[in-house]
């Protein structure tokens, strides 16, 4: 961040990622001390050995009606009981899904997506409900912390991979335009 580029006090990225998925924060008064000094919470805990982690895992559950039921560790930790009690099959479980986007035809705004068995959302959707999570994860830690700062203080960015072309950049645009001021 230099002045000029961006007037916002915080810069938030946003990275949705094959395996894992997270964030970091950069506060423009750290910035123009140390440009280098970007927080990255390590705030994801997963599992029932209490791990720690910058990232968790690229994983959506979502229920019959495709709201947000768990994101994450929490997302493979609930769908996992689901699965051991037989209530799973009116869930939606996404992991590893970034990926499996530009296989085939590629990326567009129609496409479908589909989940550990077999069942079909938008893709749009899916990467929507996906970076919401992140953000309002994301605000609730920036409450925790009382840092004062509100949505509309930050200036977001959000990952791409290098190897997609113009088309999937746009799709993820998209995606994140579905997700602004939606919590």
């Amino acid at each position: 961040m230099t002045s000029g580029i961006c007037d916002s006090p915080v810069v938030a990225a946003i990275d949705i990622g094959t395996s894992y998925s997270g964030y970091a924060v950069q506060f423009y008064e750290d910035f123009k001390k140390d440009p280098l000094k970007i927080f990255s919470p390590q705030t994801w805990n997963g599992g029932k050995i209490n791990l720690s982690s910058l990232k968790t895992p690229t994983c959506l559950l979502l229920n019959e009606k495709q709201e947000i039921e768990a994101f994450g560790f929490q997302a493979e930790d609930r769908y996992a009981n689901l699965c051991i009690d037989k209530e799973n099959d009116k869930y939606y479980f996404f992991r590893r899904f970034k990926m499996k986007l530009i296989e085939g035809e590629g990326l567009k705004r129609t496409s479908m997506i589909e989940d550990e068995t077999g069942k079909k959302c938008l893709a749009l959707n899916v990467f929507a409900l996906s970076i919401k999570c992140l953000k309002i994860h994301l605000m609730e830690m920036l409450k925790k912390q009382e840092t004062g700062v509100e949505e509309e203080d930050i200036f977001w960015v959000l990952t791409v991979p290098a190897i997609w072309n113009d088309a999937a950049k746009q799709f993820m645009r998209e995606a994140a335009k579905k997700v602004k001021k939606s919590y």
